[in-house]
């Protein structure tokens, strides 16, 4: 079934489609709608660019003067509307300054947190231990088994033995 409105896609910086994107979960409308809502609001304004293109058009091979003279005036319209949007949003910032700091003391509330829990889970940690001697992949090979034993023998040891097999 065919849509009621008609549908357009359009390309967008991806700083732009990101904070679409976080403005829609955030009101919880589609981006579509965002969008076409902000459009809907400047009906007006697209309405006076409209029949002002289409009176250029119009005067198209009219003097030079005068096409000079429609420029100017174009200029100073947009002017005039980035000032008024400047406004606009000079004064969407100090209304929402509040919400804003109060978001930012969450926000150090909730750092603060996570670096006061970090200390405690480190001290909870049991310390290292050292390798166990066999753990470190050394086999010793039988010679040096019978020299270790015999450096590790006490004196009266060593001569018990040996008087055993009749080396004294």
């Amino acid at each position: 079934m065919p849509a009621v409105n008609p549908r357009i896609t359009i390309t967008l910086k991806p700083q732009t489609y990101a904070a679409l994107q976080r403005m829609s979960a955030l009101a919880g409308n589609s981006m579509s709608s965002i969008v076409g809502e902000l459009l809907e609001q400047s009906q007006p304004v697209f309405d006076r660019m409209v029949r002002l293109l289409e009176a250029a058009a119009k005067i198209k091979d009219s003097a030079q003067d005068e096409k000079d003279r429609i420029a100017k005036s174009l200029e100073d319209a947009q002017q005039n509307l980035e000032r008024q949007l400047g406004l606009s949003l000079d004064w969407m910032d100090e209304r929402s300054a509040p919400i804003l700091e109060a978001a930012e003391k969450l926000d150090r509330r909730a750092g603060r947190a996570e670096r006061d829990a970090q200390p405690r889970a480190r001290a909870a940690r049991p310390a290292k231990r050292a390798t166990p001697i066999s753990n470190r992949g050394v086999t010793p090979s039988p010679k040096r088994a019978s020299q270790a034993k015999t450096q590790q023998e006490n004196p009266a040891t060593k001569k018990a033995r040996k008087a055993r097999n009749g080396q004294v």
